[in-house]
């Protein structure tokens, strides 16, 4: 399983002669599957239950033996590391930055990669810039911020960067911009500990933004989301409760948080 695009998955199974089944989960789906914490991470699964998970290193029996037959190294060309590292770091613009100066010294196969892996970089920062813009145009100010800013900066040659950063700076002169933001990261906190199934945490997160954003419109959001949770009877959930999961999702009579906006 990987949440690596397709465009880099096919033509390595390809290399590679991989004849098992591949998975690809985006948007961090993988992650939350198996509850990664930090890299690597292991998982086992019987019956759609999770029964084991950890570093590979803490796995005994066929896992652990299966581990240190497994290669090591990444699956990406050597002269690919510095921009596999930008990458991992978050830095997209240094990436494709130093990707762009490697290309003039490949040859073969490592240039083939690195054009696909451009291919990708430069495919992905125009669904986000899109993106950005329909997630601000929707009153989600942060989120859309959130997906822009990683591609922008006075080096970054992906396209339309100088437009979205004009576009950003737009925002910035906006007198709620501020208390957008604020109440945006609010939200986003409230959208995880949703996921998490921390409800009543989450609550506490979207009436924090509901203040901190005062008369912005991720105000709004966050009411709506905090008054869905109380209607779902959210707040107080226990994972570990039997009554609680049977009632999916919601708490049971003995769990329920009483709750007001």
């Amino acid at each position: 399983m990987t949440d690596e695009p397709i465009e880099l998955v096919e033509p390595w199974a390809k290399e590679l002669g991989a004849t098992h089944p591949i998975v690809i989960l985006p948007g961090k789906e993988l992650e939350k599957v198996i509850g990664v914490r930090g890299f690597p991470t292991s998982a086992v699964f019987l019956d759609k239950q999770k029964v084991w998970q950890g570093h590979p290193s803490g796995a005994s029996g066929p896992l652990e033996d299966a581990h240190k037959k497994a290669r090591k190294d990444s699956i990406y060309p050597k002269k690919l590391s510095k921009v596999i590292k930008s990458l991992d770091k978050g830095d997209k613009v240094k990436a494709l930055n130093d990707l762009q100066a490697l290309k003039v010294k490949l040859v073969d196969g490592d240039l083939a990669w690195a054009g696909r892996l451009e291919t990708f970089l430069l495919e992905q920062s125009a669904k986000d810039f899109a993106l950005s813009s329909e997630w601000i145009e929707k009153g989600f100010w942060y989120k859309g911020v959130s997906l822009a800013k990683p591609y922008l900066g006075k080096d970054s040659a992906y396209p339309m960067a100088a437009e979205n950063e004009q576009r950003l700076l737009g925002l910035e002169e906006d007198p709620l911009y501020k208390k957008e933001m604020a109440g945006g990261e609010l939200y986003a906190k409230g959208q995880k500990l949703e996921t998490d199934k921390a409800y009543l945490d989450a609550f506490k997160a979207y009436k924090s933004g509901i203040k901190k954003a005062g008369d912005a419109k991720i105000a709004m959001h966050c009411r709506e989301a905090a008054q869905k949770l109380i209607d779902d009877r959210r707040p107080g959930y226990k994972p570990g409760c039997d009554t609680c999961r049977r009632n999916k999702g919601a708490a049971c009579a003995k769990h329920l948080e009483k709750v007001k906006l």
